[in-house]
């Protein structure tokens, strides 16, 4: 009895993992169409709704992205910054709110995020981010579900 428990318990996290990633691909496969684009209105946040919407996720507005993750990021998860601010060799980046893609994960301290609406510019763009740089704010993680 025990082991069939175990073996259902395994398929069940299998098949949820299995669901998550599918969603993490399908925001990715989006977010790589509207690359250079202006989703929407061009705000942050209308290119998180419309790839979890093209993903067929479940989500709330407006914070309820998934389910809050604290570690294995995957490209595809979203990102919440609130009052974030990097410092690099070339100055500095702040995120007071604003909203990301994970696009890739370089290593477990290196990130490339896709977003729109930052620096003055309304299209989906690329920004590497190396997580040690952050001096200030909360970066909160979310997964698709």
């Amino acid at each position: 009895m025990k082991n069939l428990i175990s073996a259902i318990c395994i398929l069940l996290c299998f098949n949820v993992t299995s669901i998550a990633q599918d969603k993490n691909d399908a925001i990715i496969a989006f977010t790589k169409k509207q690359m250079n684009k202006k989703v929407d209105r061009g705000e942050c946040w209308d290119l998180i709704a419309f790839a979890l919407n093209d993903a067929k996720a479940e989500w709330k507005v407006p914070y309820d992205f998934g389910n809050q993750i604290k570690s294995d990021f995957l490209p595809g998860d979203i990102i919440r910054f609130e009052n974030v601010k990097f410092e690099r060799e070339n100055g500095y980046i702040t995120f007071p709110e604003h909203y990301a893609i994970l696009y890739e994960v370089k290593d477990e301290n290196h990130i490339v995020i896709a977003h729109q609406n930052h620096n003055n510019k309304r299209v989906v763009q690329l920004l590497d981010i190396t997580l040690s740089d952050q001096k200030k704010g909360k970066m909160t993680f979310y997964r698709a579900k």
